[in-house]
């Protein structure tokens, strides 16, 4: 949806609601990011092609709509590397601490 089509009543909701926004896309880029580390990346091209196929954060999108079925013994060592990689990052430790 483009800005221009956006009708929020006040600058501080809309503020906030960027924010969420922003967070939300740096989590899933992450997560894609730890996806690739593990070598979930190769699941999501075909076969034959060398370099990746897909942005960190569309691997992180498709990782994340395969929660539900995914197997546990792939899903730990994502949920593991995605911890690991969240408590190198300042802005997620101060922010995800507080929960």
């Amino acid at each position: 949806m483009r800005m221009s089509q956006l009708r929020i009543g006040s600058t501080e909701r809309r503020d906030r609601l960027f924010l969420i926004s922003a967070f939300a896309i740096a989590l899933l880029t992450l997560l894609g990011s730890a996806g690739e580390s593990l070598g979930y990346d190769r699941l999501l091209k075909s076969n034959t092609a060398k370099k990746p196929t897909h942005s960190l954060f569309r691997q992180g999108c498709t990782l994340d709509e395969l929660f539900p079925n995914m197997p546990t013994e792939r899903l730990h060592p994502l949920m593991e590397r995605f911890s690991e990689m969240l408590d190198e990052h300042r802005v997620f430790k101060g922010l995800l601490g507080v929960l």
